[in-house]
């Protein structure tokens, strides 16, 4: 009696290669999408921590008739010296346990002020895409939070050159510890909403920053709350635009470049290198630009690719020139 042939059970070598190759192909196209998808939430994430800091300026300024200051002058044998925006808005940042802890501690500065205090984490300050964040900063005993967000400064020193149409702003100075950098903040600012005479739709409030590595000794680096604000942690200055190439410069950085980041976060050690003058710029990694919240709450992305001129202007207070598209 003839038997038929049976085929023979199982794939082939060739149709298990086959199949491999098509889940990798389907691997391939699908990773990024999932990876934009990510980055979404926590971009959205980001504006809306961002939309939460700008209500807590709002009601701040509601309660109290002013925004706090950017930061606070060191008087020798008071206490919390370089008090900063930071501590006046934890109330309005649902931290008011941490706030009167904060406040009834007699350290003479801010980063000698009990341990649980200023490593305490305020989530609302941090951004989600930053894979540092939340950070710690600062040196030894002092190593505190560090956040992401801070204050718009302005660009420091800036002058106007009427040659042209429109005029253009030329900035002769970065430093953001002068008497007033031209931002909304600034060391013992007592700004409000009267003050910000281009609209405080044109006006930049708060813009967020990277954290280079956290735990490792710095001071001045965007978000150093607790002692780092006279080296410029307060605040961000707009004369270059979001992710520039041009360096930070503090008193110390956590590290001089960052392999990843966009333009690699270049910054200077302005005190071991004896260079005056410091600064934080815009720095994020959303791809292509960062977060920032206007004066009158309103959250934007600005593109690294922002027009320069239309950058320095959204980040004066008061310099009468109109803002151009962004």
């Amino acid at each position: 009696m003839n038997r038929k042939l049976e085929s023979p059970k199982g794939f082939t070598l060739v149709e298990l290669l086959v199949v491999i190759a098509i889940i990798g192909v389907l691997i391939a196209l699908l990773l990024p999408a999932v990876q934009q998808a990510r980055e979404a939430a926590r971009r959205s994430q980001c504006v809306n921590h961002l939309k939460q800091l700008g209500l807590a300026m709002h009601n701040y300024e509601s309660t109290f008739g002013i925004f706090p200051y950017g930061h606070q002058t060191e008087v020798g044998g008071n206490t919390h010296r370089r008090d900063c925006w930071y501590q006046r808005i934890l109330p309005f940042l649902e931290q008011r346990a941490l706030s009167e802890a904060y406040e009834a501690d007699p350290g003479e500065y801010v980063m000698h002020v009990d341990s649980d205090i200023k490593k305490a984490e305020v989530y609302t300050l941090t951004c989600p895409s930053d894979p540092s964040s939340p950070g710690h900063g600062g040196s030894g005993d002092s190593i505190s939070f560090q956040g992401n967000y801070a204050m718009s400064a302005g660009p420091g020193t800036y002058t106007f050159d009427n040659s042209t149409t429109p005029p253009t702003i030329n900035v002769t100075d970065r430093n953001l510890t002068g008497t007033d950098p031209g931002g909304m903040f600034y060391r013992e600012s007592h700004n409000t909403f009267r003050d910000c005479t281009d609209g405080s739709s044109n006006t930049l409030m708060a813009i967020e920053g990277i954290i280079r590595k956290s735990g490792v000794s710095s001071w001045g680096e965007t978000g150093g709350y607790w002692g780092g604000a006279p080296h410029g942690s307060f605040g961000i200055s707009v004369a270059e635009t979001p992710n520039t190439s041009v360096a930070d410069r503090l008193y110390s950085c956590s590290v001089t470049s960052v392999p990843g980041a966009p333009s690699d976060a270049p910054c200077e050690n302005g005190n071991a290198d004896g260079l005056a003058g410091r600064w934080n710029f815009a720095r994020s990694y959303h791809p292509g630009g960062v977060n920032a919240v206007m004066v009158d709450g309103s959250v934007h992305f600005f593109t690294d690719t922002i027009n320069r001129q239309t950058w320095l202007r959204l980040g004066i207070r008061g310099d009468g020139q109109v803002v151009g598209d962004y």
